[in-house]
Formats: C-alpha cells, structure tokens, sequence
C-alpha cells in the first residue's frame, strides 16, 4: 500500500462515499470544534471559577475585557502564601517572611484556625482558576507575600505582631507594591506610632491600602485597626443579596466600601478548595478591583483610584442610613462597591490625601495617646488587650477536583469519535 503524504492527494473509488465521507468529516469538525469550544475557553479571556457568583453579579467579568492586572503588583501582608498550590503558581513574584521564624513568605504559617488565610486571600486576588479553583479578580497581577504570625499561640521568637505588620508595609512599598491588602486586624482601634510613618511612607509612594474593618462573629464591636488608620480603605461585608451581612462586618468611621463576603471560593493552603466568609474575603475582592483600575489606567495616583470606587458606590439594599458629603454612613461606608462604574468613572473634581488625612489625625492626636500595648498571643479577642487577628472563616473544604473541564472536552471527542464510526458503519452498509 501506497503511504500517505502530507499534502499528498488521494482520489476516492467511489465519488458518491468520497462526498459523504466529505460531508461526515465536515460534520465531525463542526461537531469538535464546538466541543472543544465550550470546554477551553481563550486563553485572553479569564473565566470565573466553580461558585464565584460575585464576578458577574459585580461586573468584573466586564472589567476583564479591559484590565486583568497585569503589570501591578499587590502585597498581600497575611500569613504566607502556598506557592506550591495549583491555583497560585507563577503569581508569586517576591516573598518575605517577618514572623522571627525564619521562613520565607512562601510558608503559611500561624495557628490552626489562621494559617490558610494568606493562600485563600492571594486566591482571591490572583487565582489562576486551575481545576475547581477561583479565578483572582486580578489574575494576571503579580504577588508580594509577606508572611507574619496570625492566631493563637504566637511563638516566643516571633516578636510584637504590630512590629511585623510595621516592617512589612515597608517592605511591600519598596519592592514596588501599588496595591497593599491586610486581611487581618488587631481588636483595637488603635494603633503604634510606627504605624504613622509607615503607612505615610506607602501614601507617599503612591500605594493604595485595603483592609478588612473585622468581623462581628469574632466579638468586633467597633472597626479593628488597621483599617481605622487615616487613609486605609476599610472594607465591611455584604452577603448574596448585597445586604449587610452582620457577622462580617463591623461598624465604625473607617469603614468605606463594602464588598461580597459570602461564600467566597478559595483555596485552601494544604491543597484543595474551600469556601470562605468574612470581611477578609471583602478586602481582596476590593484590592483586586483597585488593581484592575491602576493596570488600566496607570497614570491615576493612590488617592484618585481611591476616589473613583468611593464616589461610584452604590447604596446598600435593607440599610436605611444614608451617606453624606464628606461623612460615610458608620455602618457601611459610601456604600456598595460598583467596579464597573468606577473603572469607567471620571475622576471626581475633590480627591482627598491620604497623606494629608494621616498627617492632621498625629497632629490632632498622637501627642495625647500611647502606644498600644502587645500580648503574649495573637487570637482573636477575649479580653480588652489588642491581639492580631485574622478572620475563623473557613466554612467548608473540599479535596481538588483532578479532572474537571478536560473531562468533559474528552467525553465529547470520544461522542465524536463514535459518532464518526456509526456513520462510517452506516455507509459502508449501504455500498
């Protein structure tokens, strides 16, 4: 038998099997490719993952087509970020640990109930959407993790939690961070001196700073700091139906926005997938947002993109209290995050300095007060002492799905395939 050649052609015994041959190959290509084409989505199209309800509900999906944050890179200061994890490779850039453990910001750490959350809240930022994982809100961003002790039973080498937080901020400036997230929070309003410089450096250098205001299931009465720090967007939560959700949110003058806090998919530090709850989901959501913005229009500063997401909120379904000029509601800021609106929004005509806001509360205060003192352990409150805290939120986990999509893209193509042969079959019967 003669071998086929590439671009060799082959004429047909039989002209009438040779244009039915021709007619089910046709058929067999249309019914491939649009197999194939609900299976793998394009690769410049970010999709959102199993559960993500918020990315449409939100507009993100929209954002997406404009801006999926490549070319800025969010600090995510948590308890270590998992590396290793399917959904997070590659997003990692850079890595630092301040716990005194000398790990390297690449290894969760911290107590039981705390050491997934720097993998969950990067997830959220950054997910890369492998598997049954999310699809971060900025996915293409890059990630600079800095590791410190969150949770109870804080080793005696690992040093003052607010001290970390302090030289982590710092570090996430200098390493180019134009976005910070702090999903985490001391249960106590205040905060050091250091805290000062530290954040007026990052409002210097042009960075945006997000941070979750705490969660009233944990005890939070009032705002935790840092989000009550002059400048720090505080992020408060809503639940599906864009209501307050009251457990994870607290109220309090620093909080901001509010953003989705139910269910939200993440993975989970030792592999697999799980659902999170919390303002600490909120926070990353809004971080994501802020990178979209400055990735799509690098020449806006910190405080504009800060402006843009304030003045475009939208009021909050079930909550009668009602923003002012120049003083948000206590309960949910300026209202509900609109990404859309604020991506597409021209930049308002008044847009307040973080800097400056920081700069008149030490001269207004910082004479008068002391620094907060620090505890033995870092868990969530249980008497009127400060201690760092990072949300209980993990509702649910589950083990990671191996197969997914390619399951479905192989179970058409052997649909396919059989189609194929049964109409071989047919025709050959009918010679």
């Amino acid at each position: 038998m003669k071998p086929f050649v590439a671009g060799e052609r082959t004429a047909p015994k039989h002209p009438r099997v040779g244009k039915r041959s021709a007619k089910l190959a046709l058929v067999g290509s249309l019914v491939l490719g649009l197999v194939m084409g609900t299976t793998q989505p394009a690769l410049a199209a970010p999709e959102p993952g199993p559960g993500q309800w918020y990315i449409k509900k939100y507009g993100i999906d929209d954002m997406w087509k404009k801006s999926t944050g490549k070319g800025v890179k969010v600090a995510v200061i948590d308890s270590g970020v998992n590396t290793k994890h399917e959904d997070l490779k590659g997003v990692v850039s850079r890595s630092k640990d301040f716990s005194g453990l000398d790990k390297d910001g690449k290894t969760p750490i911290g107590g039981k109930t705390t050491i997934h959350h720097g993998t969950a809240v990067a997830g959220v930022i950054a997910g890369q959407g492998k598997g049954a994982g999310p699809t971060g809100v900025a996915p293409d961003v890059d990630i600079l993790s800095a590791s410190m002790w969150l949770g109870p039973e804080r080793p005696k080498e690992s040093g003052s939690t607010r001290e970390q937080a302090d030289k982590a901020i710092r570090w996430a400036v200098d390493s180019g961070a134009k976005v910070i997230n702090m999903s985490l929070g001391w249960d106590d309003p205040a905060w050091p001196s250091s805290w000062d410089e530290s954040f007026a450096y990052a409002y210097e250098k042009d960075v945006v700073v997000v941070a979750c205001v705490g969660n009233a299931s944990q005890g939070a009465t009032q705002a935790w700091s840092p989000s009550t720090v002059p400048g720090v967007i505080g992020v408060g939560g809503l639940d599906k139906k864009n209501r307050v959700l009251s457990e994870s949110t607290a109220p309090g003058t620093a909080v901001d926005l509010m953003g989705p806090a139910e269910d939200i998919p993440i993975p989970y530090y030792s592999g697999g997938y799980a659902e999170g709850q919390g303002c600490s989901f909120a926070s990353p959501i809004v971080s994501g947002v802020a990178a979209l913005i400055r990735a799509e229009n690098p020449d806006l500063s910190a405080d504009e993109v800060t402006a843009k997401l304030s003045s475009t909120a939208k009021p909050v379904p079930g909550h009668k209290g009602q923003s002012k000029k120049d003083k948000p509601d206590p309960i949910v800021g300026w209202g509900r995050i609109d990404p859309k609106a604020a991506m597409k929004s021209d930049v308002p005509k008044s847009v307040p300095s973080a800097a400056d806001d920081l700069a008149d509360w030490v001269t207004m205060h910082r004479r008068s007060s002391s620094d907060p003192s620090e505890t033995e352990n870092a868990v969530p409150a249980e008497d009127n002492n400060p201690k760092a805290v990072a949300p209980k939120d993990v509702v649910s986990s589950q083990s990671t799905p191996k197969l997914g999509f390619s399951v479905l893209a192989a179970g058409g193509l052997i649909a396919v395939i059989l189609f194929v042969l049964s109409a071989v079959v047919f025709i050959r019967r009918r010679r």
